[in-house]
């Protein structure tokens, strides 16, 4: 999906919420250190670009504050499955506005699987957006 979008639509500005949702849509079982990292700070992505709508080079600021201020996150716990929507949704996008409706829908699907833990993804990330 990556080579096709970058190929047809250049560098969307939507890709990092595909990368976001991808992600945290595929946690591990929170075993391991690093799924709960992943999960984590992708949850962060989706809640700041969903929610706040920084730029991209500021999300990715915000992953590493969040990485250097915690170094064991807690397993966080979907409300539901997955969610309705997966990558599938979107292949086929016919331009750019098309394939931006679909990463922000499937993002938002994501986004909502989680809600159990909106407050506590929002708080770290009202944390770690302070001026240092």
């Amino acid at each position: 999906m990556q080579a096709d979008e970058m190929q047809r639509l250049g560098d969307p500005g939507a890709h990092g919420l595909v990368v976001d949702a991808y992600m945290a849509q595929h946690p591990g079982d929170g075993a391991d250190r690093r799924d709960r990292q992943s999960v984590f700070v992708h949850l962060i992505g989706l809640s700041a670009r969903l929610e706040e709508h920084p730029p991209n080079g500021m999300v990715t600021d915000l992953f590493r504050r969040v990485l250097d201020k915690r170094s064991n996150l807690p397993a966080l716990r979907r409300s539901h499955g997955p969610g309705p929507l997966t990558l599938l949704h979107m292949g086929g996008a016919s331009d750019l506005g098309d394939y931006e409706r679909r990463a922000r829908e499937w993002a938002t699907a994501v986004w909502e699987s989680w809600s159990r833990e909106h407050g506590r993804v929002r708080l770290a990330l009202r944390k770690v957006a302070e001026p240092c």
